[in-house]
């Protein structure tokens, strides 16, 4: 029986984030078009990939390059869609010597996905990156890496996510399956306007107890139930102020 891991969730601000993913098939498409839509900066390293992937980075939506892994990939860091294969040897071979902790923190890899079909090359993936201190997600064996991504519900400003731990990705999608019927799209609406509130509330109330108070009333308003009743109305700042004054010292 395969150890219990106690994984630490957490959400990653991946934007203009350099991530490396060694791999191009279907498994590796669906993990990087989670990566282009959090705004990460993709680089595949794959002598082939699926259709979906050539097309992205014929549109230099991410920088595939068409070739094998080979060891010292992990050490180059930040490839930007316009980087070319020969660039990358170039600058691999000028670091030959480099060490984890001589990288410039802002051109190293934030995160690294060995999703190939070959199990030894994925392994050689995860204990570079380990070595490298980069975090790795290993597609075929999740033990053998140090992350692995849960699946994913999005309603707006709403992230849920469900992990099963390593019991299979095919439970995650069932519960993700039966938490999307509870999690309506109304939540969309309901949770930008939240944070319209929230926002507004922290801006112009100074005092911690009294945005508190605000805070937690603001979060008991019925403006979900008006929203699937269709009776919702977007609040203006002026509406705002009135229900501050309304609620202050409650």
């Amino acid at each position: 029986m395969s150890e219990y891991v106690p994984y630490l969730p957490i959400m990653l601000d991946c934007r203009a984030r350099p991530i490396l993913v060694i791999g191009g098939g279907k498994v590796a498409e669906r993990k990087i078009i989670h990566m282009l839509e959090a705004g990460a900066i993709v680089t595949v390293i794959s002598p082939d990939v699926t259709a979906s992937i050539q097309q992205l980075a014929e549109k230099g939506q991410l920088n595939w390059l068409k070739r094998e892994y080979r060891a010292g990939d992990l050490s180059e860091g930040i490839c930007s869609p316009l980087t070319t294969e020969a660039t990358v040897d170039a600058s691999i071979a000028e670091r030959s010597d480099t060490t984890a902790h001589s990288l410039d923190q802002s051109q190293r890899y934030l995160l690294v996905y060995a999703a190939t079909s070959l199990p030894d090359v994925n392994q050689s993936v995860a204990e570079e990156a380990q070595r490298y201190g980069i975090p790795v997600n290993v597609a075929d064996r999740h033990e053998r890496g140090t992350f692995i991504n849960p699946a994913v519900i999005r309603r707006g400003r709403l992230v849920a996510s469900v992990s099963t731990s390593g019991a299979g990705p095919a439970i995650s999608r069932r519960i993700v399956s039966e938490l999307e019927n509870y999690f309506y799209e109304d939540y969309e609406l309901y949770m930008e306007f939240m944070y319209h509130l929230r926002h507004h509330i922290k801006r112009v109330v100074h005092d911690p107890q009294e945005r508190r108070r605000l805070l937690e009333q603001a979060a008991a308003l019925d403006v979900l139930a008006q929203i699937r009743h269709k009776q919702f109305v977007w609040w203006d700042e002026e509406q705002i102020e009135q229900w501050i004054i309304q609620y202050r010292g409650r």
